[in-house]
């Protein structure tokens, strides 16, 4: 037919193979980028949700210091109360009121205690979630990557068995030379015995 046709034809096609392979192995390096950018973004966030753990303790210090304070005023004045109305605030109904209110302090202290627990471990929570996402996000960056590899690499080989083919066309009308496998002592019907 026409030799140079198919040599055209088979060039063409090669390119086209090619360019696809590129263009994916760019797509797949943009896109391992942009998870590079997301795992950034997500060690900051790890970073700043760590701060909640210590803002969260320095918050905590500060409440049970107020809150011992208000305490110990509140058993201070009991006692001059007791001490002005001539009772003895180490014995009886005194030492009783005195000893309810002690335990009120320690219960709003334990509830304190446990609010802030519950803040430290919601930061380290956040803070364990943000550093996942990242790992994730890494993992995904090195994926494209791979990914774009096998493109380029796919592209290039599409590229030469369209070469490959486009010449054996022209070349050859269409088809590989046939090997004569019964020269070698095989027959494909009968198998390698010949029987």
């Amino acid at each position: 037919m026409f030799p140079w046709l198919l040599a055209a034809s088979a060039g063409v096609n090669a390119v086209g193979k090619l360019m696809s392979g590129v263009s994916s192995s760019a797509m797949d390096a943009l896109q391992a980028k942009n998870y590079d950018a997301r795992a950034a973004l997500d060690d900051t966030n790890a970073e700043i949700a760590g701060m909640g753990v210590d803002f969260a303790a320095s918050k905590e210090k500060t409440e049970l210091g107020k809150i011992a304070e208000a305490g110990r005023t509140a058993l201070a004045s009991q006692r001059s109360y007791f001490a002005g109305s001539n009772l003895d605030p180490s014995f009886g109904s005194p030492l009783l009121v005195q000893g309810q209110t002690a335990g009120r302090i320690q219960t709003d202290i334990n509830i304190a205690e446990a609010s802030f627990a519950i803040d430290k471990a919601n930061a380290l929570t956040s803070k364990a979630g943000y550093q996942s996402q990242g790992a994730s996000d890494l993992l995904s960056a090195s994926l494209a990557r791979y990914k774009g590899d096998a493109d380029m690499t796919a592209g290039v080989l599409g590229a030469g068995s369209a070469l490959l083919s486009g010449v054996a066309m022209a070349g050859g009308g269409g088809s590989f030379p046939k090997l004569n496998l019964t020269s070698f002592g095989f027959n494909p019907i009968k198998g390698a015995t010949g029987a």
